[in-house]
């Protein structure tokens, strides 16, 4: 039950979002081909966030990429987040991306996965879009 997965997912969640420490590396591969995964963000006042997004792999590391949203001022503010997909719930750590050649690569790849979708929500491209790696906590 897809509900009962995001139930899970959020509590977990939840969870990694208030425990510090390192995280086990995620298995991108594993990710790579889902189409809607969830973000995990604390807001201001530190209640939890669940915003569904798009995710690609590029090089078997993660990103995601959004505009001046709520949740990427929760990450500007605590870049730690976690990703929810297929039940599960992997605590990271979001970090800009602001060299150009790594952003272009990014965006070739949403543009891949997504097809018209991409096209629709960016018919002139991403240039400008926040693009974020999500790396292992430290």
């Amino acid at each position: 039950m897809p509900v009962l997965r995001t139930l899970r997912a959020a509590l977990a969640a939840a969870a990694l979002l208030s425990v510090p420490g390192a995280a086990a590396a995620v298995d991108w591969s594993a990710l790579a081909d889902v189409r809607v995964p969830q973000i995990f963000t604390r807001t201001e006042e530190g209640s939890l966030r669940v915003t569904k997004l798009w995710l690609v792999v590029v090089d078997g590391q993660g990103f995601v990429r959004t505009g001046d949203t709520r949740w990427f001022r929760d990450i500007e503010r605590n870049p730690d987040v976690s990703i929810g997909a297929q039940g599960d719930s992997h605590p990271l750590r979001a970090t800009p991306v602001t060299e150009s050649g790594l952003r272009g690569r990014v965006n070739a790849a949403f543009r891949a996965k997504y097809g018209w979708q991409d096209r629709l929500v960016h018919p002139f491209g991403a240039g400008g879009s926040n693009i974020l790696r999500l790396d292992p906590r430290p």
